[in-house]
């Protein structure tokens, strides 16, 4: 019987050193996943501003010369898409939203090459890169 009380004493201790380290098991872990996120937000809060920058340069180029702003939009929503499997959660979102935009844009200079510009679709999907773009931001 004089063992048993030391035993529950051992088995508690056990616990609380388990409960221990997984607690600072969980610390680390999130520790880690906020500097990871924190790093993701940079690297594509970089590399969507160029991207922005650049697509909204096209986008005012579509009625005067679509392939060109075409071919410009293509290698930007392709740049992101590169970018996109080292994102995750939130950031990895908004990037896909920046690149839905930019499909939309290489849609209406696709359209343009065939037809007139529709600067009203081209406006929209401008205004959607925006929105996605300070969607960004305001998660990072």
């Amino acid at each position: 019987m004089s063992r048993l009380p030391g035993t529950r004493r051992l088995a508690v201790a056990a616990l609380a050193a388990a409960a221990f380290l997984l607690s600072a098991c969980s610390e680390v872990e999130d520790a880690v996943g906020d500097a990871s996120a924190a790093a993701g937000c940079q690297v594509a809060q970089r590399a969507v501003d160029g991207v922005a920058d650049a697509a909204r340069g096209a986008a005012d180029r579509i009625g005067a010369d679509p392939e060109a702003a075409r071919r410009e939009l293509r290698g930007l929503r392709d740049t992101l898409a590169a970018a996109a499997p080292t994102l995750s959660g939130d950031v990895r979102t908004r990037v896909d939203e920046i690149r839905a935009a930019l499909d939309d844009l290489v849609t209406e200079a696709t359209e343009a090459g065939r037809d007139a510009v529709d600067q009203a679709a081209v406006d929209r999907a401008r205004d959607e890169l925006d929105q996605a773009v300070d969607g960004l931001r305001s998660v990072c």
